[in-house]
């Protein structure tokens, strides 16, 4: 998918690869500053798989979004979005049995780090 979303293919490999290695470092930061790094397999890979499941539903509302523009495809787009948001807080808030508000804090801070920084850390490279 992000391939498609860029001119060079081989630019969006690294940048899925270094999205990759900041969430598992994310995780692995995490977990460690709350001790519960026993459950660093069991966390990143509810967040990857839970992630990936919610992008297959993104893929065809992209594909809509670009065809049409349609408002409805854009609040779609948002309400996936959310619906990652609300997933990725969940899971932090199982795993590391904290509020409901710091678990949303978290993922803001989870989405930030990975997303934003592979981006940044994506065009200083290229």
């Amino acid at each position: 998918m992000q391939a498609n979303m860029t001119d060079d293919p081989f630019e969006s490999f690294i940048e899925v690869a270094i999205q990759t290695l900041l969430t598992l470092l994310f995780i692995g930061v995490i977990l460690h500053l709350n001790k519960a790094l026993y459950a660093y397999i069991q966390v990143t890979t509810a967040i990857l798989v839970c992630a990936n499941i919610i992008s297959v539903f993104v893929t065809p509302v992209l594909i809509w979004l670009t065809v049409s523009e349609d408002l409805l495809s854009y609040y779609s787009l948002g309400v996936l979005f959310l619906w990652e948001f609300i997933v990725m807080a969940y899971i932090f808030r199982q795993i590391l049995a904290i509020t409901s508000s710091a678990s949303l804090a978290l993922s803001l801070l989870y989405f930030i780090a990975t997303y934003f920084g592979a981006f940044a850390i994506g065009n200083i490279l290229m």
